[in-house]
């Protein structure tokens, strides 16, 4: 911890993408920051649902603190192509900074969004 004044040190923000399956749907559990680098790594995990053929899928951000605009970006196009092949992407438990970037950016209106895992899961069963 650094002192009053200091700047702490620099730390590098990795991204984890952990997959889970629920009755037919992928739930994608990302931990970390979604900036310009690691963006890539949830792009990459999302094409591989979308390759074999899994076409409903809920990614919980509930373990993200930040997301860039790449970020949003990387899923805006994950959203564009899951909707190209009829497939849906849920995202869930958003925390209020990562809501506060989606709102900013004029986005919350363009996902499908719910507030907890259950309530995403729920959906993509209805």
């Amino acid at each position: 911890m650094s002192a009053p004044g200091q700047s702490a040190p620099h730390q590098i923000w990795a991204l984890s993408v952990v997959r889970e399956r629920g009755d037919g749907i992928i739930i994608l559990a990302v931990t970390g920051r979604l900036g310009t680098v690691s963006s890539g790594i949830l792009v990459d995990a999302l094409s591989r649902e979308i390759r074999e053929g899994h076409l409903r899928l809920l990614v919980d951000l509930a373990g993200v603190d930040y997301v860039s605009s790449a970020g949003l970006g990387a899923l805006q196009e994950i959203a564009q192509r899951l909707h190209e092949s009829r497939g849906e992407l849920i995202l869930c438990a958003l925390s209020e900074p990562v809501r506060l970037v989606f709102d900013l950016a004029g986005l919350l209106s363009a996902f499908a969004i719910e507030p907890s895992r259950a309530a995403g899961l729920a959906r993509l069963r209805g």
